[in-house]
């Protein structure tokens, strides 16, 4: 994928081997940067890479963790249709 003007990339390979609830904090802590220090509100279309590993750092395939063959999923999160709909 080439990246374009408007694309932002948010790297995290600095941090090395990390849980998933550090991993989670950090990405929640940047998305609320992106929010309250640069007024990002909308994106569309937006894509998670997640490299896999065990503790130490080697690679696992996903597959290998559930019952069928996946390199991918899909979000679980449901956004009605109508933007201002309040459940």
């Amino acid at each position: 994928m080439k990246r374009k003007p408007n694309h932002l990339t948010i790297d995290y390979r600095l941090l090395g081997t990390i849980s998933l609830a550090e991993f989670k904090q950090a990405l929640l802590t940047d998305l609320a940067i992106l929010e309250d220090d640069f007024h990002i509100e909308y994106m569309t279309g937006p894509r998670l890479f997640v490299p896999i590993t065990d503790e130490l750092g080697h690679g696992i395939a996903f597959s290998a963790l559930t019952d069928r063959q996946r390199t991918w999923i899909e979000t679980h999160h449901y956004r009605p249709a109508c933007k201002d709909y309040e459940p």
